[in-house]
């Protein structure tokens, strides 16, 4: 997870906190309701010289020398540290009971909280166009961009926070002091068939919880996992990391970092995604333009970029005025009687088949006699 993410969760959980529900103090209560804060940050037991507490959160060495392990297997913090940019290519194959779905993406990140994703979805056409878009954060402007069709909108809410997560250019790992997380032995495992040993990584409000399994063997990292309630229903969601081959830095500096690249997910143990790297580079002097935003027509509305003014089809015949009065009498009451007159049609005019028979002409008056 991102540092950015992690703040930024980090600081909607204290406002959601302090503004769920309004609590009118007395000067007891605001007494007791301090020393449940100042219990928070107690509740760690000191007395073990291998806890440290760590924003409310303990942190224990075995975990940490876990880690420790893992980031020099992969080519050392200092190493790491040295991370400007990243590009990766892949193939992101999504499963379902429907077939498979497979999209190209390359990411590019670089420091500063700068984010490019572009996709193309194969086998997948909108006016005679592959399905495609780019995602866009600037760390540095603090905003994001969405371009597809030639047309670009803003990238916010919900979107951008998924765009954004579990995304570093160097390692989560590397910073998670820094972030305000803590670690916790939980034990051993196995990831196919491989030891393991299990750290559980949490939030400062210890509601955020995900096991990482590094190999025994190796110390490399195997499978993530944890439980998703972003959607109608908890899931449990395991992240396998396969074939770690080490990648060399662009900048000739001869450093190298050890990446996996095979990652799959599974969902409730089914096997969900598959992503397959193909082309991964360091330090290749990534240019800030390419997380500038994105050239294209302001998104007004419709798929096309122009937003068009819903029109009602044309009427072959006008017919009659719609009523206006309540329980469509035009206003007059429902307790008189209408005579044979039809409520929003002209009397006058007769009704269309209906047979007009000509009215008689009234006989003459009979003449009268001068006295």
């Amino acid at each position: 997870m991102s540092r950015l993410t992690g703040h930024l969760f980090c600081g909607a959980l204290l406002v959601s906190a302090f503004c769920v529900t309004p609590v009118l103090w007395t000067q007891e209560g605001a007494k007791k309701e301090t020393k449940q804060v100042e219990d928070l940050f107690k509740k760690v037991d000191l007395k073990s010289q291998d806890e440290k507490k760590v924003f409310g959160q303990k942190s224990d060495q075995a975990a940490e020398a876990v880690v420790a392990r893992y980031l020099e297997a992969i080519g050392g913090k200092d190493v790491l540290a040295l991370v400007k940019d990243r590009m990766a290519k892949f193939r992101n194959i999504k499963y379902s009971a429907t077939g498979e779905t497979e999209a190209v993406i390359a990411l590019y990140l670089k420091r500063g909280h700068k984010y490019r994703e572009e996709w193309e979805i194969k086998g997948f056409k909108i006016k005679d166009a592959p399905l495609a878009f780019t995602q866009v954060y600037n760390g540095q402007l603090q905003e994001g961009w969405v371009k597809m069709l030639g047309t670009v909108s803003p990238l916010e809410g919900r979107t951008l926070s998924v765009f954004v997560w579990d995304k570093q250019v160097d390692d989560f790992f590397l910073h998670w002091k820094e972030d305000g997380y803590g670690l916790k032995m939980i034990g051993q495992g196995l990831v196919d068939d491989d030891a393991a040993d299990i750290v559980e990584v949490s939030d400062f409000t210890g509601r955020q919880k995900i096991r990482y399994f590094f190999s025994k063997k190796t110390a490399l990292l195997l499978k993530k996992e944890w439980f998703d309630t972003s959607g109608k229903q908890t899931v449990k969601k395991e992240q396998f990391y396969k074939l770690y081959r080490p990648i060399k830095f662009k900048d000739k500096s001869n450093h190298a970092l050890k990446f996996p690249l095979k990652v799959e997910i599974h969902v409730d143990g089914d096997l969900d995604t598959q992503r397959q790297y193909t082309d991964i580079q360091y330090n290749q002097n990534l240019k800030d333009a390419l997380f500038a935003k994105p050239e294209g027509i302001p998104f007004t509305g419709g798929i096309d970029g122009t937003k068009k003014n819903p029109q009602l089809p044309t009427a072959t015949k006008a017919g009659p005025a719609p009523p206006v009065g309540v329980h469509a009498g035009r206003g007059r009451s429902r307790g008189k009687k209408e005579g044979s007159k039809t409520r929003g049609k002209n009397p006058r005019k007769p009704t269309t088949g209906a047979k007009v028979v000509p009215a008689k002409p009234a006989p003459p008056k009979p003449a009268t006699k001068t006295p």
